[in-house]
């Protein structure tokens, strides 16, 4: 009975298995898929534009007080603040402009002319009308004809996205149908390039005109406003606060502890929303507001602010060999929050027992940071944005300029090392006890 209730467990356990599996295969499957891929892609080429702006924003962000005084009273805060601007004023426009070229890539064509096609796509869909306020903004005016740069931010991004991979992905249909106009091959490629581009081009951007047409018939008024009130405002109001950093959090370390990269994963599914969050918030630092999602200024602290503390654990209280030499190997890269050694040399991947720790603190982290900010224990965000490569406490306190910031994360540092002790010190006397038995057998 015994051996037949042995035989069924162990089913039942396959089974559970096979369906995990699957699972986690479909999950695969859909960060490999094309349009993912390009949308990934995109955002990951047009980072170098973002990362470009936060070095102006760590620099302007700098907590130190004379430095700040010197900003106000020199001007020179304001002069910092342009390449902040043109980030996020006008993200939409690198935004559309990479999916484009991550398009032409996908299916072999030009990227220039891809792109090029794509954004006046783009902007053709873009509303031409803004309000002007009097000198006491008592009095609205509205005026048309002009593109504002409320247009092109933020609030585009969506739109931006669907453009960029439908005005392309329209473009490289008509070229594979032969739709151009063939010039002999004695012509100069740039000429008969654009001539190539003419008929896809013309028809690309009277598609487009219809929609923009289209769109002016709906109660919105336009595709900006209809996709943003439709789409992104109801995303942005549900990812972009609290509940939406802990679900990235939480799954993208529960997806790496099945040996999935949870962070490239969980970035895919919800780019847009992280995209318009720093975007926002990277406007309002420039223009001295409010961060809109003051929670999501933590994002680059909290992608892997649980491996630092268990790395310290780690060299101070490793007995075994292994995990003394780990300590050391994984402490460099840790500090700069470099987790791979750890996740895999240790490892965290398919580890049951480490699994607790590793996703409690997803949940621990985030609502940490969120509590002491609420209770004023902490200056306020900024809105500036740090590069998660830096040291934590370091990070800590550029995202609010304040010493706060870095004191808060230490005492989180800390935490999470009384959190990942215990269940550390269970792996390692395992790997001693193994250790001894290995030195045992070998003196026999």
């Amino acid at each position: 009975m015994v051996h037949i209730q042995l035989i069924i467990e162990s089913k039942e356990k396959k089974n559970k298995m096979e369906k995990i599996n699957k699972i986690l295969n479909k999950v695969v499957s859909f960060t490999q898929s094309r349009y993912m891929r390009i949308i990934t892609n995109s955002f990951m080429s047009t980072a170098a534009v973002s990362i470009a702006g936060s070095v102006f924003t760590l620099i302007k962000s700098i907590p130190i007080g004379p430095w700040q005084d010197l900003l106000v009273s020199t001007g020179l805060g304001d002069i910092l603040a342009i390449p902040v601007g043109i980030t996020a004023d006008v993200i939409s426009l690198y935004v559309v402009l990479g999916m484009a070229v991550q398009v032409a890539k996908e299916f072999k064509k030009d990227t220039f002319s891809t792109s090029i096609v794509a954004l006046g796509a783009f902007l053709m869909m873009v509303p031409f009308n803004t309000v002007v306020y009097n000198a006491d903004y008592t009095v609205a005016t509205p005026v048309s004809g002009v593109l504002p740069t409320s247009s092109l931010g933020a609030r585009g991004i969506f739109l931006a996205i669907l453009v960029g991979i439908l005005a392309a992905r329209l473009y490289v249909y008509i070229l594979d149908r032969g739709w151009t106009i063939k010039l002999p091959d004695t012509v100069p490629e740039a000429v008969s390039k654009m001539f190539e581009m003419m008929i896809p081009g013309g028809i690309v951007f009277s598609v487009f005109l219809l929609a923009r047409f289209g769109f002016t018939l709906t109660p919105y008024g336009d595709a900006l406003t209809m996709i943003y009130k439709i789409l992104q405002a109801p995303m942005v109001a549900v990812g972009g606060g609290i509940g939406g950093l802990l679900v990235y959090c939480i799954l993208s370390k529960t997806l790496w502890c099945f040996g999935i990269h949870g962070g490239m994963v969980m970035y895919s599914a919800m780019i847009g929303i992280i995209s318009s969050v720093s975007a926002a918030n990277t406007l309002a630092f420039a223009s001295g507001a409010v961060p809109p999602y003051p929670e999501w200024t933590f994002f680059t602290l909290l992608m892997d602010a649980s491996i630092l503390p268990l790395s310290l654990v780690i060299l101070f209280f490793a007995k075994s060999k292994q995990y003394k030499l780990l300590g050391k190997v994984a402490l460099p890269t840790s500090l700069f929050n470099i987790s791979e050694p750890l996740v895999f040399g240790f490892p965290l991947v398919m580890n049951p027992i480490m699994a607790i720790p590793f996703i409690f603190l997803q949940v621990f982290n985030p609502l940490f940071m969120y509590s002491v900010m609420k209770m004023g224990l902490m200056a306020m965000p900024t809105g500036a944005s740090a590069n998660n490569m830096l040291p934590l406490p370091l990070v800590g306190s550029l995202i609010n300029a304040h010493w706060s910031g870095a004191v808060v994360v230490v005492v989180m540092i800390a935490i999470n090392m009384v959190v990942w002790y215990p269940f550390f010190k269970f792996q390692d006397k395992k790997a001693l006890e193994l250790e001894l038995e290995v030195v045992e057998g070998t003196e026999a």
